[in-house]
């Protein structure tokens, strides 16, 4: 028995498959789509989580050799709440439903051969998060900090001082507990206490593994000027990395207008002169802004271009709370934050103010689109993949794919008047489509939509670019380049196609920046180095 899983056109239309051994090879006995993209074996049978028309995932259902059909083991009647497999063991597992601001977990046990139950699991906060760990039920008290063991009614671990614990990660004989500390990802291994506990460097990340040979933790870590490297975890340690020598990283912090310090990770190249820059932002769903290493964001650095990642509010750099900030009603602060850090960037004396590109995706489209037409020569480019560029005919739409999940984050503009006319001041849509044709110094734009979205609106993509082009003063037929590629909102047809487009895109903003053509020399002798520590918000 075995199920295969698949998305082939890149829609996010997850479909599969459930084979069982027969005389001539294998047997087709159950398929169906959508469903989410996990499929996991239980018992002696197979879990997984069915999708609703809007993709929600809303139906938990299990399927054992001989059923004539698959059982449905729970069903989510509330549109606003989404379905998520998070432990899964031969015997149990753990169902969360996860809704605004709250989340709800169920335990799904059952002997072979029997058809599984699920009980609702009551514990003390509406902030955690549930894992299976040797057949122990453990509960992660976020906002206190403690992991409890569920099973006998007693607290497992204490979080080690400044960890903000985020989800339980259990692999193999250990538990492991995933975090941020200083703004950054963070793991720790509560079995050898509070010492124990590893930083990724900044804007960078980790992958925890056992070594199979010594079972000591592995680290394998990454970031915009350190390439994949595994390092052992020892306790007590910062994890010592190889570095590219391409930058120096410095931590900078910037007011945004409602005296809020936003942290600003930034990679100055080497040398005298000023840099041209390149601007990250996301800021939203609680997805901190950082990333392993990027060849052609080492190619800026060697040419001499700066990079700089905006950790604005909405995003999860440090836990719910930085999200919630900018949630809803206080949507407006992500473009606050951004206006301030690009402020503080180009009063640096290292930057060339007048060649800074800001990039962004998704969500983050919306806050860079944004900013960019309240402050247009602020920028010589603007960089959009796959933007969110219309939320209020989206959130209004309730047929639209991820409505419920967007609402959550954005708030409903259907029942909330405020929401509505908040959402219609910060929508890039509703921005450009006022202006008048030739009325803005609009910088160059790249603008990329994928024929396949199923989360980004590739009509109003179309129609802000028309928009754009026709506000711009500037009447180049390059200004403006709007790209459609062949794929989804996560990934491209293939790794070729997705390479080539890249880098157009990055030929592209070379240009915009009028970046050198050859490279520089890294800083000096690369050596090993400890991690750059940047404090929270506020921190002294």
């Amino acid at each position: 028995m075995f199920a295969v899983i698949g998305d082939i056109d890149g829609d996010e239309h997850f479909s599969m498959r459930i084979y069982i051994a027969a005389a001539n090879g294998v047997e087709l006995v159950h398929e169906e789509a959508p469903v989410s993209p996990r499929v996991r074996a239980y018992g002696n049978g197979i879990l997984w989580i069915r999708r609703d028309g809007s993709l929600r995932p809303n139906q938990l259902l299990w399927w054992c050799p001989g059923s004539s059909r698959p059982t449905v083991l729970l069903d989510e009647p509330d549109s606003t709440r989404r379905l998520e497999l998070r432990s899964v063991t031969d015997n149990m597992a753990i169902l969360a439903s996860r809704g605004s601001g709250s989340t709800r977990h169920w335990i799904i046990s059952g002997d072979d051969g029997s058809i599984p139950t699920c009980r609702l699991l009551i514990h003390r906060v509406s902030d955690a998060d549930v894992a299976i760990w040797k057949q122990t039920v453990l509960i992660l008290d976020r906002p206190n900090g403690l992991v409890w063991d569920e099973s006998h009614d007693r607290v497992f671990a204490e979080t080690p001082p400044g960890f903000s614990a985020e989800h339980l990660q259990p692999s193999s004989d250990a538990l492991l507990v995933t975090g941020r500390a200083d703004g950054r990802q963070t793991i720790w291994l509560p079995a050898h206490g509070p010492q124990a506990v590893w930083t990724a460097p900044p804007a960078g990340t980790m992958l925890p593994a056992f070594d199979s040979a010594t079972e000591k933790l592995m680290l394998l870590a990454s970031s915009p000027v350190h390439q994949p490297q595994v390092v052992p975890a020892e306790v007590g340690t910062r994890l010592s990395l190889e570095p590219t020598g391409r930058a120096s990283t410095l931590c900078l912090d910037a007011e945004s207008d409602d005296g809020t310090m936003i942290p600003i990770t930034l990679f100055l190249p080497p040398g005298e002169q000023t840099h041209p820059l390149v601007v990250h932002v996301y800021g939203a769903y609680g997805i901190s802004l950082e990333g392993p290493f990027d060849p052609f964001a080492d190619d800026l650095l060697a040419r001499g271009v700066a990079i700089a990642y905006c950790h604005i509010r909405g995003g999860g750099e440090f836990g719910p709370q930085w999200h919630r900030q900018a949630a809803g009603e206080y949507r407006y602060r992500t473009v606050d934050d951004l206006l301030a850090c690009v402020a503080r960037l180009r009063a640096l004396p290292a930057i060339t103010a007048d060649r800074i590109v800001v990039t962004a995706a998704s969500a983050g489209g919306m806050t860079a689109a944004a900013a960019c037409l309240r402050q247009p020569t602020w920028l010589r480019g603007l960089h959009l993949v796959h933007p969110f560029i219309d939320p209020l005919t989206t959130l209004m739409n309730p047929a639209s794919n991820l409505a419920s999940t967007d609402r959550a984050e954005y708030g409903d503009p259907r029942h909330d008047p405020g929401i509505r006319d908040l959402l219609q001041r910060l929508s890039p849509m509703e921005g450009i489509q006022g202006l008048p044709a030739q009325s803005r110094p609009l910088p160059r734009a790249w603008i990329r939509a994928a024929e396949r979205d199923a989360r980004a609106d590739n009509d109003a993509i179309h129609r802000f670019s028309q928009h754009y082009r026709d506000a711009s003063v500037s009447r180049h037929p390059g200004h403006i380049i709007q790209r459609i590629t062949p794929g989804g909102h996560l990934a491209g047809d293939s790794t070729e196609a997705t390479d080539d487009e890249n880098t157009l895109a990055h030929a592209w903003m070379l240009d915009v920046l009028g970046a050198p053509s050859e490279w520089n020399k890294p800083i000096g002798t690369v050596k090993r180095s400890d991690s750059v520590t940047c404090a929270a918000p506020g921190a002294s």
